[in-house]
């Protein structure tokens, strides 16, 4: 299939041209486990549950199926929608849509169709980003044709950083940044919040001065933190992220006026809309873009363009996906043309088993480039995908067709 050079054009109308009927639909929690706990301000994590679909149907040469992956985390400490509420959005709600609009149309829809099954769940972006998804790969797998292929995107690699949680010290922290610039990472990105902020900013600067240094508070400041927060600029960050709520856009506004450091958003940013207003009140100057956020990969597209008519710099946020989600940013962070290097880092670095069938084969931390398998991202590894899941439901065409596997 021929793509245009337009990415979000060629998103668009994607499945125009595909013949696809749907027998079927599972949905599926899996279980993994991170290889190392993350501490931030707002709690631990040492899981990572997955919620996957996967789409079963044919086309006219035979059987095709197509993934998609949902970026809700165990609990609402990045998100509203947790991996419980996108499950049930998906079983209850989305993917039923998807059934029916099917066996009604005679066919699956195209990207630019979807958009009308979601006007009823707009809140539940994530679960709504991963049948996007899904309804992609299985158009791409279809046509025989990759996501980069279809946004026109070569083989360079995408700059790539590295996230490095709370710890127990400064003598740990610096010790764990050491290792990642060791490694060739180019940026790193350092969590902070109350009582571990200017002793740990000011020991990775003295160890790394040139370092391409940013920090995440995760929302855990306030505006009476201002002053404070100034303070930073003596370290010459790349930028500040998220230090106060989500919803607080004049209070980051005001910051952004106290302080020469960029001030970056990440969790208030969950659509294009916010992504506007909050340039427009410059309440930040640097966008973490996390697509599933967004509500998925059209969206993330037209938010590339805002940044890019506007000149603001943005990066690739991660939500540690496993590898077939995570290629699918490194698509979208190679489509910004962005200098500033995202959370994109392989699966395996972060994920002590990943479900794509390349992990095992991957050369190392930083040979990051954009997948050229048909269909979103690198087939994932059905065996492991089974063992995985802990929970299982599939929904057939037919009316009442609704199977449940504990």
């Amino acid at each position: 299939m021929e793509s245009s050079h337009d990415p979000a054009s060629a998103w668009s109308s994607l499945g125009d041209r595909t013949a696809i009927s749907l027998d079927a639909i599972e949905i599926r929690w899996v279980e993994l486990q991170l290889r190392n706990p993350v501490r931030t301000s707002r709690g631990v994590h040492d899981r990572r549950p997955v919620i996957l679909l996967r789409l079963i149907g044919t086309d006219p040469n035979g059987a095709v199926e197509g993934w998609g992956e949902c970026a809700a985390l165990a609990d609402t400490t990045y998100d509203a929608e947790d991996a419980t509420t996108s499950f049930a959005t998906l079983e209850q709600i989305l993917c039923p849509a998807l059934l029916s609009v099917t066996g009604s149309a005679g066919r699956m829809p195209s990207l630019g169709e979807f958009a009308a099954l979601r006007t009823d769940v707009a809140a539940t972006s994530l679960a709504g980003a991963a049948l996007e998804m899904a309804v992609a790969d299985t158009h791409l797998r279809s046509e025989g044709t990759s996501f980069a292929e279809l946004c026109s995107v070569g083989s360079d690699p995408v700059p790539v950083g590295a996230v490095v949680g709370e710890c127990r010290d400064t003598t740990e922290l610096v010790d764990r940044v050491d290792r990642l610039v060791d490694g060739g990472y180019q940026r790193i990105k350092m969590k902070i919040g109350r009582g571990w902020d200017v002793e740990p900013i000011a020991a990775v600067r003295r160890a790394h001065p040139g370092l391409f240094l940013q920090v995440d508070a995760n929302e855990d400041y306030t505006e009476s933190d201002i002053d404070h927060l100034a303070g930073f600029d003596r370290f010459e960050l790349a930028c500040l992220e998220q230090p106060f709520r989500r919803e607080d856009l004049s209070g980051h506004a005001h910051l952004a006026h106290r302080m020469a450091t960029p001030i970056c958003l990440d969790e208030s940013l969950h659509s294009v809309d916010m992504v506007v207003s909050a340039l427009e009140m410059e309440a930040c100057s640097v966008v973490c873009l996390k697509p599933a956020r967004l509500g998925g990969i059209g969206p993330a597209l037209e938010v590339i363009r805002v940044c890019s008519a506007a000149s603001v710099p943005l990066w690739i946020g991660g939500m540690f996906e496993t590898g077939f989600a995570r290629a699918v940013n490194v698509v979208v962070g190679a489509v910004s043309g962005t200098l500033w290097p995202g959370d994109l880092s392989p699966a395996h670095s972060y994920l002590r088993e990943d479900l794509t069938a390349q992990a095992a084969q991957a050369a190392g931390p930083l040979q990051v480039v954009p997948s050229r398998t048909p269909g979103m991202g690198p087939a994932l590894d059905q065996a492991m995908v089974d063992r995985h899941t802990v929970n299982m439901v599939r929904l057939g065409s037919k009316p009442g067709s609704h199977f449940g596997d504990g």
